[in-house]
């Protein structure tokens, strides 16, 4: 292999690592309730919890009702559409990577300048170093984790106590890293050196299934409170209530896809010279289901349950989503290895048919909140598959203006700042929130507004 031919496949795998990495970024969720936003995004029994706590579904509706958000970034983004066509001299991968983990429906207002894609060779008699410049900054710190589970638009009717939903659910899950010759190379522009392996690892997991669920959520106990003649609003008359709630579903699984591997290139005793041999290397396993091809669709249950006590105008809540969430399919599985001296991959089918069980991850939120007055002050807990995160905040209002702060540690494991208002016009409240992020390629902090009607 020639020095020239060495040098321009070492950069190609440099650049495609770089990508790669991009995908592996984590990223929390985007929080489009300004009011829920403006208290650090935590989770109440009248903010929209309803979804992370099937016991919130018994408790009386609070002041709120609903929310609206307005995608203001829409405008901003019509203004400055970033070019998606790759062959464009304006093309930015790491625009639109950051388009992708970051949609335009908040208005951006500052945040770290986009990554140029200039990449630098140097190369010598028997060295090689390549200087990322400002893409090194993509180039992860460590294994990278991101996905989650998502419960999308559910439809259902309650009847009393009891009710029905159906809606789609989609779990995520991707694992990334580089070897740490692999990191340093990239990452800190360390020469490449002879007879070393520079490798990546990446293992990734997809699932979509249609939910169907049955549940009920009621009332449990009740004390009066000394304010019930003003407010049978357990969260305000100083009532103790405990209410619980338990959902068993049935799980329709349409697709189910895994894939585990690993891959590198290892220099020979020179990098450059006459007899120069760099070895290519790549192994894939992959397990794949789906509803119209191979194995079909698959099946499995799962519950959600939780509980919410009120004492003393204090809520505590916990709900568990997904508890013991489970699907069987019946996969194929297939690996595939990369022959350097025909530079292909050679595919064998190792199973068809074969049984296997799938988890849908379950998450845990403990949430807490104690309002006095005019004044509400909460703080959450959110455990899952990928991350732990807090939020905590405060809203105050002042006749018919509310202000509101908070902060959370998102998935990054990154604290962020919240802070926000809102009007109340009879039913209808308009509220802004400006809140801090790391939802980039970067996982530098960046600051957005966003805006939204509350229903009351």
């Amino acid at each position: 292999m020639s020095p020239t031919t060495f040098g321009f496949r070492a950069a190609s795998a440099a650049l495609f690592i770089s990508v790669l990495s991009l995908a592996g970024t984590p990223a929390g969720a985007q929080v489009l309730d300004a009011r829920r936003l403006g208290m650090g995004g935590v989770t109440l029994s009248d903010n929209g919890g309803g979804t992370s706590n099937v016991a919130f579904r018994a408790v009386p509706r609070g002041e709120a009702t609903g929310s609206i958000p307005l995608p203001i970034g829409l405008i901003q983004f019509a203004t400055d559409v970033p070019t998606f066509d790759p062959n464009d001299s304006t093309f930015n991968v790491y625009e639109i990577m950051n388009l992708a983990m970051s949609p335009p429906l908040t208005l951006r207002l500052g945040g770290p300048d986009e990554a140029s894609g200039d990449v630098s060779i140097y190369v010598a008699q028997d060295s090689l170093r390549i200087d990322l410049q400002d893409v090194r900054r993509v180039v992860p710190k460590e294994s990278m984790r991101t996905g989650g589970v998502s419960h999308l638009f559910a439809v259902g009717k309650s009847f009393g106590p009891a009710f029905v939903q159906f809606g789609p659910l989609v779990h995520v899950r991707n694992t990334f890293d580089l070897s740490p010759e692999l990191r340093a190379a990239l990452r800190d522009a360390v020469p490449f050196t002879d007879n070393t392996r520079y490798g990546l690892s990446d293992e990734a997991r997809a699932q979509a299934a249609l939910s169907f669920q049955a549940g009920v959520a009621l009332r449990a106990a009740y004390v009066p409170g000394p304010r019930e003649e003003e407010t049978t609003d357990p969260r305000r008359s100083g009532a103790t209530a405990l209410y619980l709630g338990g959902a068993p579903k049935l799980l329709w699984g349409l697709a189910y896809g895994d894939a585990r591997g690993v891959g590198g290139l290892t220099t020979g005793d020179t990098l450059f010279g006459n007899n120069t041999s760099v070895a290519f290397d790549a192994v894939s396993r992959t397990r794949h289901a789906a509803i119209g091809s191979d194995g079909g669709s698959g099946l499995g249950y799962g519950s959600d349950v939780g509980a919410v006590l009120y004492w003393n105008n204090f809520e505590l809540g916990l709900g568990l989503n997904d508890l013991g969430s489970r699907i069987r399919w019946s996969t194929v599985v297939r690996q595939y290895v990369y022959d350097d001296s025909t530079n292909d991959f050679v595919t064998t089918t190792l199973a068809r048919d074969e049984k296997y069980t799938s988890r849908i991850p379950v998450t845990t939120t403990l949430s807490a909140a104690k309002r006095f007055g005019a004044t509400t002050v909460a703080a959450d807990v959110v455990d899952d598959d990928l991350s732990t995160k807090i939020h905590a905040g405060a809203e105050h209002w002042v006749g018919r203006v509310a202000v509101r702060a908070g902060g959370y540690r998102d998935a990054n494991r990154i604290w962020q700042a919240t802070g926000g208002a809102g009007i109340r016009f009879g039913g209808v409240g308009l509220d802004l929130a400006v809140a801090t992020n790391s939802r980039n390629i970067e996982e530098a902090r960046s600051t957005e507004l966003s805006a939204s009607l509350t229903l009351y």
